[in-house]
């Protein structure tokens, strides 16, 4: 740990000219290293990932330049890199955000509302930009020029993931898929855009003036929109109570602009919470919140089929 701390201070201190007062690990923190930095009365989130092929060299630059250029508030990256040897599998080293975690706060129907409003409002704005083909980003421009060919793609990986973990067999699974694929075929038509990926509270930092940024972008792609909302929905099922989760999604949809026909997320949104499902259970496998991600992977199927 001590020998770790050495490296983090070493590299801070050589990429930004400046002496480093203290470092703090962040607690609590799932699958990679987050650490806050304090150099020259100014604060720094340092990163170190846990693996070494995500998030997909280039993509955290090419987004930070693509929200500022849109004028978007985010937290301003200083670099991102593999090529140290003390730190193989990559670190990020980007500015601290300043207000409290939206995770963190307990909110009332009023305040909740309040909150869903500026969120739509801000996802809004971020779904306007458009990203060459659909997938993984990369430098910029994503690797599938049909959005059903990836999600093809991305279900068979899936799949058989949850066929090696004996969590499924493989004709019930082909079987979802056939469904699955046909209904998101109606939604190709869709623009590619920038999503975020992993739309919940727990990355989002509300200032003292009440303005919202979005964080941690390691899992940004290029999708539809309804595909990045539809995983905020599925993440509103297990943290919402049915009251709740209504009350928030409505909010949400309600205030979410787009040129795009809205009611269409109504059509797609189960659909989607089962390709969500999919890699879900695959991360949660063997662990004890398999089971209700299970139970919902369940309920979302049999709605597919009616």
């Amino acid at each position: 740990m001590e020998q770790l701390l050495i490296h983090i201070r070493k590299k801070v201190e050589e990429l930004l000219h400046e002496k480093v007062d203290y470092i703090q690990k962040i607690e609590n923190v799932p699958n990679n290293s987050v650490y806050k930095v304090l150099v020259t009365n100014k604060l720094y989130i340092f990163k170190i990932y846990k693996q070494r092929d995500w998030p997909e060299d280039g993509k955290l630059l090419f987004v930070n330049h693509t929200l500022i250029e849109n004028n978007i508030g985010c937290a301003k990256m200083i670099a991102f890199d593999r090529n140290d040897s003390n730190l193989q599998t990559g670190f990020l080293i980007e500015e601290y955000l300043l207000g409290e975690n939206a995770d963190h706060i307990v909110f009332n129907p009023k305040s909740g509302k309040a909150f869903y409003k500026k969120f739509a409002q801000l996802i809004s704005k971020i779904h306007r930009i458009r990203i060459e083909n659909y997938g993984y980003i990369g430098t910029g421009i994503a690797g599938y020029k049909s959005f059903i060919d990836f999600v093809n793609d991305e279900y068979d990986d899936r799949a058989n993931n949850l066929i090696n973990k004996k969590l499924f067999d493989e004709q019930s699974l082909l079987e979802i898929k056939k469904t699955v694929i046909e209904k998101l075929r109606l939604c190709e038509s869709l623009p590619s855009v920038l999503c975020h990926g992993d739309l919940s509270t727990k990355n989002v930092i509300i200032d003292e003036h009440g303005d919202l940024t979005l964080i941690d972008w390691d899992d940004a792609m290029s999708y539809s929109w309804i595909a990045d909302v539809a995983r905020m929905t599925y993440w509103m099922k297990f943290h919402y109570n049915a009251y709740e989760y209504e009350m928030y999604r409505n909010t949400f949809m309600e205030h979410y602009s787009t040129e795009l026909n809205k009611s269409e997320f109504h059509t797609f949104e189960n659909t989607f919470h089962i390709w969500i499902g999919l890699d879900h259970l695959n991360y949660y496998a063997n662990t004890p919140q398999c089971a209700n991600t299970l139970t919902y992977f369940n309920e979302t199927i049999e709605k597919l089929n009616k």
